[in-house]
């Protein structure tokens, strides 16, 4: 769907709703809002709905395609793993040190249903757990939060299924209550 003059638009990060009123660029546009002003924003700020307020918008299939072939490349790759793997304090050994909270993972988080969120979550945790297996990995750290703590059960329950895998606590004076740590014996 092609964005026109006159569109009505929702905001992603804040509630308000506009029109726009001028296209900038093919990605850049001034929107007249809710709230008074004009504001010059980004394509990935707002979602062009109709006049029942339902959302009106199209997907590119054949880039999502391309994304979607190129992230599960990734996951098998040592690409995957680099922004998680540091070198522990005693050098003893690499740990793999994986954020899950929702910002870390997506981009707009809140546009997930709470199903969706917990889904991404674990599917990560599948995603990092296969690839350090595959590259022998011993140590893993989840990083959950700690909240109400319905990640932190979902991903103990997935845990025990395995039995090469011992879970516990992560270190409480570097994580606090929220971080699971993991052993993997090959």
């Amino acid at each position: 769907m092609k964005i026109e003059v006159g569109h009505k638009v929702k905001f992603t990060n804040e509630d308000l709703v506009g029109e726009i009123i001028a296209i900038l660029s093919e990605d850049k546009f001034v929107v007249s809002c809710s709230d008074g002003f004009d504001h010059t924003v980004n394509l990935t700020e707002i979602i062009v709905v109709g006049e029942d307020n339902q959302l009106n918008y199209s997907v590119n299939e054949a880039k999502l395609s391309a994304k979607m072939a190129a992230n599960l490349k990734d996951v098998g790759s040592a690409k995957f793993l680099n922004k998680y793997t540091n070198a522990n304090k005693y050098k003893t050994g690499r740990v793999v040190e994986v954020d899950l909270h929702l910002e870390c993972l997506v981009e707009f988080p809140n546009k997930l249903d709470d199903w969706q969120k917990l889904h991404t979550q674990m599917q990560h945790v599948k995603n990092c757990l296969g690839a350090v297996s595959a590259k022998k990995i011993k140590r893993i750290v989840f990083i959950h939060g700690v909240g109400t703590g319905v990640l932190k059960t979902e991903l103990h329950n997935y845990l025990a299924r395995f039995e090469n895998l011992e879970f516990k606590e992560g270190d409480f004076s570097e994580y606090g209550t929220g971080a699971t740590h993991v052993t993997i014996s090959y």
